[in-house]
């Protein structure tokens, strides 16, 4: 109850502010002028905590409120953050800038070959020694686009259209760590598969997957409106048309065998280089201060 009366008096205070008189009919005051800043995000995330903020039984997150989804503001990351310098009152150069990074390691508990040998117990998993298998993914996104965009005033609202130049990249790599290693006596070791949640006993294994990296390049051409409900504050929508190249670098293997006398490592391609095309509309909710 109080989150509501709260947001109602926020909402009156907001709506008020919007519709008071002023003496500049132009609202010229309130508008960016040459020399500002401006800092956006996509509004739906802020739409989307509040939904979830909401509850008929206390609990957080209760009803998931989806009907306004983070929008893929642009071609690889989402959400970005904009941010634009105005070389004029009605001229802006922006930037857009997206950094993910997604780093996730598995580690499994496996049968010890090599100290269970000789244990009368080792054929029970309560009691026989164990040591650990290790799993690793690594991944960055970085995406970057510099463009100007011209805009246009009426009243409370601008709009504006503009294109850009952008690049991204993609970086991915895979590995594994045994805890039984391969030997004359122990050829096959047991070793734990992530993907099929279960151990094996493989003659060859997977040590690192590096390459298949992803670069997009290319530009774009976006247009929106933002309306100004206080001064340096706006709310708005975009929409971009998005047209770049793709071009994904070599896939490479590196496993490990035992061969004649010793632990052999090979270095195996995977996949060969790829190249593509395309071109993708996106849509979006954003808000700005200016400053």
């Amino acid at each position: 109850m109080k989150k509501l009366i709260v947001i109602s008096i926020s909402i009156l205070y907001m709506t008020s502010a919007l519709f008071a008189q002023n003496e500049k009919s132009d609202f010229s005051e309130i508008l960016p002028k040459k020399g500002e800043y401006s800092m956006g995000l996509d509004m739906a995330n802020m739409i989307q905590f509040v939904g979830n903020s909401f509850s008929a039984n206390g609990m957080f997150s209760y009803p998931n409120y989806s009907m306004v989804k983070p929008a893929l503001s642009a071609v690889t990351i989402h959400p970005t953050v904009f941010g634009k310098y105005f070389l004029l009152d009605n001229l802006a150069i922006r930037t857009r800038l997206g950094i993910g990074v997604h780093n996730s390691t598995e580690r499994a508990f496996i049968y010890d070959d090599v100290k269970n040998i000789g244990n009368p117990l080792n054929d029970n998993p309560l009691t026989y020694e164990q040591t650990v298998d290790e799993s690793g993914l690594r991944t960055t996104e970085i995406e970057l686009g510099i463009g100007a965009e011209l805009r246009k005033t009426l009243w409370r609202v601008q709009a504006y259209a503009g294109a850009e130049v952008f690049g991204s990249f993609t970086y991915k790599r895979e590995y594994s760590v045994y805890g039984n290693a391969f030997s004359a006596t122990n050829q096959t070791p047991t070793t734990y598969d992530f993907v099929a949640d279960a151990p094996f006993n493989p003659s060859v294994r997977i040590l690192d997957i590096r390459g298949g990296n992803i670069f997009h390049y290319g530009g774009g051409l976006y247009t929106g409106v933002d309306l100004f409900v206080a001064k340096n504050i706006s709310i708005g929508a975009e929409f971009d048309l998005f047209i770049y190249g793709i071009y994904t670098t070599e896939e490479i293997g590196f496993g490990e065998t035992w061969k004649m006398d010793k632990v052999y490592t090979v270095e195996r391609k995977i996949t060969p280089y790829a190249t593509g095309f395309d071109i993708r509309p996106v849509g979006f909710l954003n808000m700005n201060i200016y400053f």
